[in-house]
């Protein structure tokens, strides 16, 4: 029975020094994972120019909405536009002259009122 004990002790032991003596299991291979270490930094290069390229569009796009806007607020503080006379001649019809910046009348009808 000793015996046997110590026969089944010293397989299991050889069974563990095998182990160890053997080899880790091949992993993945350096030069596999340096190339796609590789092909990612290019990809994320590629993202970051795409990123770059947008911002540049979307600043592009709000300069020119304030020079819109700016245009329009140019156009709003000049003159304001002359409107038609709202004198009427002696038989009856409507002036056909622009009303001076600022009245409803021409310079011959402004005189009257």
């Amino acid at each position: 029975m000793r015996l046997a004990c110590l026969l089944v002790f010293l397989v299991c032991a050889a069974a563990q020094q095998q182990k160890l003596a053997e080899p880790p299991p091949p992993g993945p291979d350096k030069m596999a994972l340096r190339q796609q270490i590789s092909d990612l930094k290019i990809k994320s290069f590629e993202i970051q120019q795409q990123v770059e390229l947008l911002e540049k569009q979307i600043k592009d796009i709000e300069e020119a909405d304030a020079n819109k806007l700016a245009a329009s607020q140019a156009i709003s503080k000049t003159a304001p536009a002359r409107a038609r006379c709202g004198g009427h001649t002696k038989d009856g019809k409507r002036c056909t002259r622009m009303a001076d910046s600022g009245s409803r009348f021409c310079w011959q009808h402004k005189v009257g009122r």
